[in-house]
C-alpha cells in the first residue's frame, strides 16, 4: 500500500517546494494543511495528481487532528511563523504555530501511530560563533531571537518528550531561490530586490557568516530522511559546506548581476555570525546540494527582467499581506 506524507504548510515557500518533489520524485500520496494566508495558487500544478494529491484548508493551531491524521504515516511540520521581525511583531502568535500547535501535533502523530515526524528547525538556533570553525549537531545552541527560542523549545520537546514515534529534525541553513511562492524577506532575495529596485545593496555586518541552501535542496533534504531515520530522534544540519558565505560576499555576486553598488555599514539589530558543517547528512545518506547562490541569482535576476516576477511578489513581506 503507498504511504502517505502530511504536509503542514505546504502551501508556503517551503512546503510547495516539498509537495513538488514529493510528487515527481517519490510515490508517497501527498496531504496538505494550510491556511491560505496568501491563497492557493501556488497548490493548482498539485491538484492534476488527483490520485495522489489532497488538500485540507485549516490552522494548525486549531484543526482536529483525528481526521487529518487519518491513513498518515510520516508528518513533516514546516508551517512557522518564520523570522525575527514577523515573531515580534507578533509573539503571541509565534509561540502558539511555532511551539505550541507543533508538541500539539506531534504528540496528536504519536497517538495516531505516524512512524515519523520531521519538525524543520533552522541553522539560527547556533546564533553567535567567536571562530571560524564549523558547527555540527552537537554544537551549543544559542538562540537570540525569539523565531529561534521557538524552534529550540521545539527540538528539545521533540527530542525527549517522544518514545514511540520517531523524530526527525532539520536544521536549515538560511533558505534562498525559487519556489512556486517564492518570498523576497530572505538574506539574498533581500539583497536581490535591493539591487534591482534602488541599484544599491546596504550590507550590515558584512563580514558575519551564514549558511545557505537552495529551497529545493531543502526539500530534497526532507525527502532524503523520510522512512531513513532508523536510530531514534535525530538532528541533521541540511546544507553544504562550500555554501557558508560572508554576506558581502553574497552581495557581491548580487551586485554583479544586476549592476548595483554596495554599502557596507556595522550591525546593531542582527548580531548572528556561524558556520556550520553539514558533514551528518553528507556522510550517512550521501546527501549532496545542486543549487548555489550564483545559479539562484542569475535565475532570479531573469525572472524580475522578463517581468515573472513582478511588484506585487517582490514587496510581499513573509506571513503578512501588503496592505491596499
Amino acid at each position: 500500500m503507498t504511504e502517505t506524507v502530511l504536509v503542514l504548510g505546504g502551501a508556503g515557500y517551503i512546503g510547495t517546494a516539498l509537495v513538488a518533489r514529493l510528487l515527481r520524485d517519490t510515490k508517497f500520496n501527498v496531504r496538505v494543511l494550510d491556511d491560505l494566508m496568501y491563497g492557493g495558487d501556488s497548490l493548482l500544478p498539485y491538484f492534476n495528481f488527483k490520485e495522489r494529491f489532497s488538500f485540507i484548508r485549516g490552522d494548525i493551531r486549531k484543526v482536529d487532528p483525528t481526521g487529518l491524521l487519518r491513513g498518515v504515516d510520516y508528518v513533516v511540520n514546516v508551517a512557522a511563523l518564520v523570522g525575527e521581525p514577523i515573531c515580534k511583531k507578533f509573539p503571541v502568535e509565534a509561540t502558539q504555530i511555532n511551539l505550541d500547535a507543533n508538541i500539539r501535533m506531534a504528540e496528536a502523530s504519536e497517538r495516531a501511530g505516524v512512524k515519523q515526524f520531521v519538525f524543520s528547525s533552522t541553522c539560527s538556533n547556533y546564533g553567535l560563533s567567536k571562530s571560524d570553525e564549523l558547527i555540527d549537531e552537537a554544537g551549543e545552541l544559542q538562540p537570540i531571537s525569539l523565531y529561534a527560542e521557538t524552534k529550540v523549545q521545539s527540538e528539545q520537546k521533540l527530542l525527549h518528550d517522544f518514545k514511540k514515534m520517531k523524530v526527525t529534525v532539520l536544521r536549515f541553513a538560511t533558505a534562498y531561490g525559487l519556489a512556486s511562492r517564492v518570498r523576497f524577506d530572505l538574506l539574498l532575495h533581500e539583497f536581490i530586490r535591493d539591487a534591482w529596485k534602488k541599484k544599491k545593496i546596504v550590507v550590515y555586518g558584512a563580514e558575519s557568516w551564514r549558511p545557505m541552501v537552495h529551497v529545493d535542496d531543502i526539500a530534497r533534504g526532507i525527502i532524503t530522511v523520510l522512512g531513513n531515520n532508523k536510530d531514534g530522534a535525530e538532528v541533521y544540519n541540511v546544507g553544504s559546506n562550500n555554501q557558508n558565505f560572508r554576506k558581502i560576499e553574497l552581495a557581491n555576486i548580487v551586485a554583479k548581476r544586476l549592476g548595483a553598488e554596495i554599502e557596507s555599514l556595522p550591525t546593531i539589530k542582527d548580531p548572528r555570525n556561524y558556520k556550520v558543517s553539514f558533514d551528518k547528512i553528507s556522510k550517512k545518506f550521501g546527501y549532496n546540494t545542486l543549487f548555489d547562490p550564483v545559479i539562484a541569482t542569475d535565475q532570479i535576476a531573469g525572472a524580475l527582467e522578463t517581468g515573472v516576477i513582478d511588484d506585487r511578489i517582490l514587496f510581499e513581506s513573509v506571513n503578512v499581506k501588503q496592505e491596499g
